[in-house]
């Protein structure tokens, strides 16, 4: 192979079980689910889709489930052994360790955006309100894979770094909570933090 793709884990999980001298090229389900070249019923890639866009398959990681033994750390003295058994995407690992794990439970995360994501279970639920249909987790191999409904805000934490950074209203993220509670209300005034565009349920640059 002259190239090699992969997110993240699979650079990492490729170079802690030996990277050229056999190192594991994979990826999770989760994170595969990211790429828009997996088929999320089957949990494969879509050979179609890939020739589409000009992607060789044979490029791509091995599709794994986020849990179980895909290798061990090879190559990095007293941790070599060490069973490598585990990989979530961000928004998947929240789900998760956020207890979501039955069918209508959802979690609400905030950081540099917002992301709520809805467990649906074994259905791939098509969402009417503008939310995507994404992989939740699968505990395992042989495991029958969760869904997700996911709704998303690009700009949340990093609104409050631009108010910082780029139009100096404030010295540092505290503030905002100061200045928010010595008002009743905002008057009326609504701010929408469409740096990358919006997002759900929109989905406009």
């Amino acid at each position: 192979k002259r190239c090699m793709f992969g997110t993240i884990e699979s650079w990492l999980i490729y170079n802690l079980t030996g990277g050229k001298n056999g190192g594991l090229h994979m990826t999770d389900i989760s994170n595969a689910s990211r790429y828009m070249l997996m088929d999320i019923k089957t949990g494969k890639w879509d050979p179609t889709i890939c020739k589409e866009l000009g992607i060789p398959m044979e490029c791509l990681p091995e599709i794994r489930s986020n849990a179980e033994v895909y290798g061990k750390v090879k190559g990095y003295g007293s941790l070599n052994g060490i069973p490598i058994a585990g990989a979530l995407g961000d928004q998947h690992a929240a789900l998760l360790g956020q207890g979501c794990l039955e069918v209508g439970k959802s979690k609400n995360t905030y950081g540099t955006g917002c992301f709520m994501l809805l467990n649906t279970g074994a259905q791939a639920v098509q969402s009417s309100s503008g939310l995507l249909t994404t992989i939740g987790f699968k505990l395992g191999a042989n495991a029958q894979t969760n869904y997700a409904l996911e709704g998303s805000v690009a700009c949340a934490g990093r609104t409050v770094q631009w108010l910082r950074d780029n139009m100096g209203l404030i010295d540092s993220a505290a503030e905002v909570e100061t200045l928010a509670k010595s008002v009743e209300n905002t008057g009326g005034v609504t701010i929408v933090p469409a740096f990358s565009g919006l997002f759900a349920p929109y989905w406009r640059e």
